[in-house]
């Protein structure tokens, strides 16, 4: 698709989506859900709220025909290509046709925050101590390999955009993502992102990785595979690994990539994973949304696994009391 018939196909969506501009246009709203023809919801500052906003089924399928063709592709309702994961400047939108969508065609546009955080400002709004941003920043400049987890809207990027703020400048940089959020501030940076529909894996760049020469890798959700491969980068040279894993606490953070361990076809005994697990991460920060306020949870520290007892050595090095 060529530049005047992109911007022809975006100002064709931005025109479908109309009715719900103003909550596309609020600062304050992180997630704009269509359920279906006048069924809208959105996420501002943390909380759900119904819109009285009133969308036509015709306006939503016209906006997923739009999204396909950005894509590359036409949006057949009933099959694979009636399902949409696009994204688009300051957006991800994921959706739907009918019958795939039961109760009529549905998207999710999600922003992405535009603000940048630091660690002084977390520490400022209370989110942890002044004591342990320093502590963090430590952990970043020491080159600590670090996993930050949580669950959906859990604000696991935004926290490490704040953490990849402490990367000293000097150093050169590699990100990996599928969805480009990730706000690198040091000049040496390449950016890397994966595309599974047109067969460009996470798994694929993590590998290509090693050969930039990065002094950082950095992936934005691990989500497969490429679990063990970064294990690897991690044990060849390249400290300060910086990834985001969806989980809903730091123990199951671990579980969860021992088995995308085993899915890549690594045929390792249990144990031998989980130890490599331990050797390779030093901490495991957990992200959490409560009452509508992101946090940082906990702070798990790893300090080996056991192959008699089967468990972790671990300390809990922070736990938040409110």
């Amino acid at each position: 698709m060529d530049a005047l018939t992109t911007a022809s196909a975006l100002a064709a969506l931005m025109q479908s989506l109309g009715p719900v501009k103003t909550l596309l246009e609020d600062p304050l709203v992180q997630e704009v859900e269509i359920n279906g023809p006048d069924d809208v919801w959105f996420e501002r500052s943390g909380i759900q709220q119904r819109s009285q906003v009133k969308i036509t089924k015709a306006q939503i399928e016209t906006a997923i025909t739009v999204l396909a063709r950005l894509d590359h592709k036409d949006a057949k309702a009933g099959t694979k290509d009636g399902i949409i994961d696009a994204r688009m400047d300051g957006f991800r939108v994921a959706a739907a046709l009918a019958p795939t969508s039961v109760r009529g065609p549905s998207m999710c546009i999600r922003k992405h925050n535009p603000l940048r955080l630091t660690l002084e400002d977390y520490a400022a709004a209370g989110a942890f101590s002044a004591e342990w941003a320093d502590k963090l920043k430590e952990m970043v400049r020491a080159k600590k390999n670090i996993l930050v987890v949580g669950g959906t809207s859990s604000g696991k990027t935004t926290f490490t955009n704040a953490l990849i703020g402490e990367i000293p400048s000097d150093e050169r940089v590699l990100t990996i993502e599928d969805t480009p959020e990730l706000k690198v501030t040091t000049p040496n940076w390449v950016s890397l992102e994966s595309n599974a529909q047109k067969g460009i894996t996470t798994k694929d760049l993590v590998r290509l990785a090693l050969r930039y020469r990065p002094d950082r890798i950095i992936v934005g959700e691990v989500r497969g595979g490429e679990a063990y491969d970064l294990l690897d980068a991690a044990n060849t040279g390249h400290d300060g690994v910086i990834a985001t894993l969806h989980a809903n606490s730091s123990f199951d953070a671990l579980s969860r990539f021992e088995t995308l361990i085993l899915q890549g076809g690594v045929q390792w005994p249990h144990r031998a994973i989980c130890s490599q697990i331990a050797r390779t991460f030093d901490y495991v920060l957990f992200m959490a949304r409560r009452r509508g306020v992101r946090r940082l949870e906990e702070v798990l520290a790893l300090n080996g696994y056991d192959n008699d007892s089967e468990k972790y050595q671990y300390e809990i090095a922070y736990q938040s009391t409110t």
